[in-house]
């Protein structure tokens, strides 16, 4: 009953248009963590990695649809980027071309297009632009207050024009900063998580009872054949070892491993609103310096991280080590 209602969910999903698709569609499905890991059998063990395979694969599909209509919205977005920047550096369609010609131009073309968009948008020429490289400290104060005095000069003659301007960078510099600190919070929590499930395997007792199990193993084998009464006694005794040292090892770690799996899990459900956000951000920065409004489906970072966190669901069953 419990594999058909697995199969019946993965068939519900799967019905729907992509389109409709969000990662809130996959948390709905995510299996509960098992809390008996240590004593599943293997064909349970299997079922529920099958599972948990079977979202990943959905997920991946879904992120290549996604990423696929990126792609084939790319061209229309730059195009009308390109006609943006013609407007606002005061670019002929024909100087727009040459840029994005696969013919290489000329040093003087690439020049002569730099100057005039130079010109056009902030009132300089190319040879200033050289010429500054060549002056001295003081002569490169004594030009930015030359050029701050006509920049001022230019605001107070069209106060509107260039209040648009500071209004656009100053949205811009707020954006960035909300997008530096969001991503600097979630690296912080991430590099948390990733470093506890690191110290899982560092512990040194660990190594010891996977050698002890090795070892036994071993001599297990060294025992096997034409074995006498005594030889089977022996490795009846060793079978018990390797059995209760497993147990050992899986009782120990698997139980740390679900502790932070289970902080991970609740870490993914509450981030969802935090890359919706942080999508939302990146489309305003986008139009604010194209002018493009590059509207996508959201939801594809939050795909990612639902991805992340199944990844590591994947690994619950890494402690146990009986192979029926």
């Amino acid at each position: 009953m419990k594999k058909l209602l697995l199969i019946l969910a993965l068939t519900v999903i799967t019905s729907f248009s992509f389109a409709q698709v969000t990662p809130e569609s996959f948390i709905g499905l995510l299996p509960a963590i098992p809390n008996n890991a240590c004593s599943m059998k293997m064909d349970e063990r299997n079922q529920y990695s099958s599972y948990v395979d079977s979202l990943l694969q959905l997920i991946d599909s879904e992120r290549e649809r996604r990423n696929q209509v990126i792609d084939d919205n790319a061209n229309i977005y730059e195009k009308q980027a390109m006609n943006n920047v013609s407007e606002q550096y005061g670019l002929s369609q024909e100087d727009i071309n040459k840029l994005q010609s696969e013919d290489g131009m000329t040093d003087e073309e690439k020049n002569a297009i730099i100057n005039k968009a130079l010109r056009n948008s902030a009132n300089v020429s190319l040879d200033e632009v050289k010429d500054l490289k060549k002056m001295n400290k003081e002569e490169k104060k004594a030009w930015a207050e030359a050029y701050g005095k006509e920049k001022m000069a230019e605001m107070q003659a069209d106060p509107k024009k260039y209040q648009a301007q500071q209004l656009k960078a100053k949205s811009l510099y707020e954006l960035t900063t909300m997008q530096k600190n969001i991503i600097d919070s979630i690296k912080a929590i991430e590099t948390k998580f990733a470093d506890e499930f690191a110290q899982i395997g560092k512990d040194p007792g660990a190594k010891i009872m996977l050698d002890n199990i090795a070892k036994w193993d071993r001599e297990a084998s060294d025992l096997m054949g034409e074995a006498s009464q005594d030889d089977i006694k022996k490795m009846e005794v060793l079978d018990q070892k390797i059995n209760a040292e497993k147990q050992k090892y899986c009782s120990k770690y698997t139980p740390q491993y679900l502790e932070i799996l289970r902080r991970y899990e609740t870490y993914t459900r509450s981030s969802l609103p935090v890359w919706y956000r942080l999508e939302s951000i990146s489309e305003q920065q986008s139009k604010l310096q194209t002018g493009v409004e590059m509207k996508q489906e959201p939801g594809l970072l939050g795909l990612g991280k639902v991805s992340d966190y199944l990844h590591l669901l994947r690994g619950v069953f890494q402690y146990n080590l009986f192979n029926e």
